[in-house]
C-alpha cells in the first residue's frame, strides 16, 4: 500500500572522531554532546580523553520517514559543548536535506579538529555524490 509503513535503516550520523582544542591545546575531560534530530531528537555524550579526543559511534535508526512522500523534515546534526544556552558552544551544525549517507559527511566527521578559541564559521562543502549541491556547515571545527 503506502511505503511509509515500511521501516528501513536510516543513517542519522556516520561515526564521529574529533579533537577538542583551546588555542591549539588539547582540552581534556570535557563533555561533548551530539544531538541528532529527524522528527525525534537523539542525544548522546562523549568525554574527551587526555589529548582532547572524542568519538561517537554511527547512529542508525529504523524509520519509515524516507519513504513517506509527505515527510519533508530535515536531518539536523549538532555537536556542541553545553554552556547554558540552547545552542551551546557549537562545534558542528548542519541541516541535511539529501545525501544523509554521503561520503562527504563521513569524511568530514571522521577527522574533526575543533578549537573553541576560534570564532565559529560557515562553510559550504560540495557533496561528492552531487557536486551541484552542498552542505552548509557551521561551527568551530576546521573544515
Amino acid at each position: 500500500m503506502f511505503g511509509f509503513f515500511n521501516k528501513q535503516d536510516f543513517v542519522l550520523s556516520a561515526p564521529v572522531k574529533g579533537q577538542l582544542l583551546d588555542k591549539g591545546q588539547p582540552v581534556a575531560n570535557t563533555k561533548v554532546v551530539r544531538s541528532l534530530t529527524y522528527g525525534d531528537e537523539y542525544k548522546d555524550e562523549a568525554i574527551t580523553d587526555d589529548n582532547g579526543f572524542f568519538t561517537f559511534k554511527a547512529k542508525i535508526i529504523k524509520t519509515g520517514k524516507p519513504s513517506n512522500m509527505f515527510d519533508n523534515e530535515l536531518l539536523v546534526q549538532h555537536v556542541y559543548l553545553e554552556n547554558g544556552t540552547p545552542e551551546g558552544v557549537v562545534l558542528w551544525y548542519t541541516r541535511v536535506s539529501m545525501h544523509e549517507g554521503s561520503d562527504s559527511l563521513k569524511n568530514l566527521l571522521a577527522d574533526l579538529e575543533c578549537d573553541i578559541a576560534k570564532e565559529p564559521q560557515t562553510f559550504d562543502i560540495p557533496i561528492e555524490e552531487a557536486p551541484e549541491h552542498f552542505f552548509t556547515i557551521y561551527g568551530a571545527c576546521k573544515i
